[in-house]
């Protein structure tokens, strides 16, 4: 008797089966491998926290001095007095309170997932050889030191030396302390919040000099306000700065843009009903000289107020209309 050939297609089909079933079965057991290796990676963590050690845990209060350096950076030391914080090299420096009270609220008060002991390859192996920060503080007479070192990938933690012993963190101080002096400076905002609705300006007019004009084209119009509206005044070049110290950075109000307009302000009536006012407003904006060491930034600064700033000297001449 004959055998019977198997059709070859009907093979192929079986053949194609039995691999899409191994293949499904070998991914899921990658699938099951990997959410057990992410359960136990978390059973782990909570784990560390659970235990967590505290660091520092400190009254704000008792804070009296910070200093710090970050990237091989001259140390800056910043101390309370009479509750404010102070820059110690000039008490005439406008510090952002804000800014030093939380880097302040961030060493009085660490928590570590554990302490690190016997680390294989020292403290080179956790990159506190050459700290990405170092933070003495003093709470009330008491000084600490931390040096803050690599990330660890596989504990998701940062390396951090407290008064020489390693502990791993959740949160990087470092993140706190990458600032220089500019960054601390009490700086002036450029009040464009109040004219995003255009059809609140009511005038526009630029000073260069002999010449006053007021725009009137409405490309220069819109042009000059989201020019104004985009400075940020970081870079300082001087502080506290009188009338004739601003005039030493050009600044004697011969070049300037002011934009007039109806500021809104919200109130409550006897009713309790929200009323809204428009006050006439004027914002004057002071543009300089070019910086004699780097004529790619020049001197501003807002009428109002005795802080010199670098802005580019693109911008400024974008804000005079001055850009052919």
């Amino acid at each position: 008797m004959k055998s019977k050939k198997k059709n070859p297609v009907v093979r192929l089909v079986v053949l194609a089966a039995v691999a899409a079933a191994l293949a499904l079965a070998y991914g899921l057991l990658q699938s099951a491998n990997r959410k057990k290796a992410e359960a136990e990676q978390a059973a782990a963590q909570a784990a560390m926290q659970a235990s967590s050690v505290a660091v520092a845990a400190f009254d704000p209060a008792d804070l009296t001095e910070l200093t710090w350096e970050t990237d091989g950076g001259e140390p800056l030391t910043f101390v309370v007095v009479n509750g404010a914080w102070q820059w110690k090299n000039d008490a005439a420096f406008p510090a952002d309170q804000t800014a030093l009270s939380a880097m302040g609220s961030a060493v009085t008060s660490i928590t570590a997932l554990r302490r690190v002991e016997n680390v294989e390859g020292g403290a080179a192996a956790c990159g506190l050889d050459d700290p990405s920060c170092r933070v003495t503080v003093n709470y009330g007479g008491e000084r600490h030191v931390y040096a803050c070192g690599d990330y660890n990938g596989t504990m998701k933690a940062y390396y951090l030396d407290a008064d020489g012993e390693i502990y791993l963190t959740s949160v990087n101080l470092a993140s706190y302390f990458g600032k220089g002096l500019s960054d601390l400076l009490q700086r002036d905002s450029i009040p464009a919040a109040d004219w995003v609705s255009r059809e609140l300006v009511t005038s526009v007019t630029v000073r260069d000099g002999g010449e006053e004009r007021v725009i009137t084209d409405a490309e220069d119009f819109e042009d000059i306000l989201s020019a104004l509206s985009s400075i940020y005044l970081k870079q300082y070049a001087d502080y506290h700065a009188d009338e004739n110290e601003k005039a030493a950075f050009g600044l004697d109000g011969s070049r300037s843009v002011t934009v007039n307009y109806r500021k809104s302000v919200s109130t409550a009536d006897a009713s309790g009903n929200t009323v809204t006012n428009y006050l006439d407003t004027a914002y004057v904006f002071e543009i300089g000289d070019p910086d004699p060491e780097d004529e790619s930034l020049t001197a501003a600064s807002p009428a109002t107020s005795d802080v010199v700033y670098l802005i580019s000297s693109e911008k400024a001449a974008a804000l005079l209309g001055n850009t052919d």
